[in-house]
C-alpha cells in the first residue's frame, strides 16, 4: 500500500533524489542531457527546503522507497488568470505508473479545493511531455494557455485547468 506522506525538512534529500530519477525518466530528450546528467543537488536541496516551507509537499511512499511526489499551493510565478491553487508538481516513477496514484492525487486536489471553497485548480506541463498531457486530459483537464516556441524546450509550457465536478 502506497501512502502519501507529508514531507518535512528531513525529507529534502529523498525529495531531491526522487526528482533526479523522475527527470531522468520524464525529460530525457526534452531537457538538455547535461541538465539531467549534472543534476545540481545543492540547488535542488535549497529549492526543496523552500518548497516544504511554503507548499504542501507529499512523498508517495512504498515502505522505505519513494514512488513519487507532488506538491500544491500558490503558483510561484506570475498569477495564472484568477486561479488560487496550483498543482505545482506531480511525478510518479515509472514502476509505479498506472497504479492509480495520479487519480488519488487528483482526488486529493479536489478535496483541497472543497475545503478551501474553491471550484478549480490548474497545473503546468511541458509541451513536449505528451504522456503527462494525456493523463491531464484523462483527468478532465482543459488547456487554458500554451507558451511554446522557446529556444530551450524545457521552457515550453502549457497549462491545464481543472474544474470541480464528477471525479473519474
Amino acid at each position: 500500500m502506497i501512502v502519501f506522506y507529508k514531507a518535512g525538512p528531513e525529507d529534502v534529500p529523498l525529495l531531491s533524489e526522487t526528482r533526479r530519477k523522475a527527470w531522468d525518466a520524464t525529460y530525457r530528450g526534452i531537457y538538455e542531457d547535461e541538465l539531467i546528467d549534472n543534476f545540481d543537488y545543492a540547488l535542488h536541496h535549497r529549492n526543496d527546503e523552500k518548497r516544504i516551507a511554503e507548499q504542501e509537499v507529499y512523498l508517495m511512499m512504498d515502505g522505505e522507497r519513494c514512488a513519487g511526489y507532488f506538491y500544491y499551493g500558490a503558483f510561484p510565478g506570475e498569477p495564472y488568470k484568477d486561479f488560487a491553487l496550483c498543482l505545482n508538481a506531480l511525478y510518479i516513477l515509472p514502476p509505479y505508473q498506472g497504479m492509480g496514484l495520479g487519480k488519488r492525487v487528483f482526488s486529493r486536489m479536489r478535496e483541497v479545493c472543497r475545503q478551501r471553497g474553491l471550484d478549480k485548480f490548474f497545473c503546468g506541463c511541458n509541451i513536449h511531455n505528451t504522456k503527462a498531457q494525456g493523463f491531464y486530459r484523462k483527468m478532465d483537464g482543459v488547456v487554458g494557455k500554451i507558451d511554446g516556441g522557446h529556444k530551450r524546450r524545457a521552457e515550453d509550457q502549457m497549462y491545464f485547468e481543472f474544474y470541480l465536478g464528477e471525479e473519474k
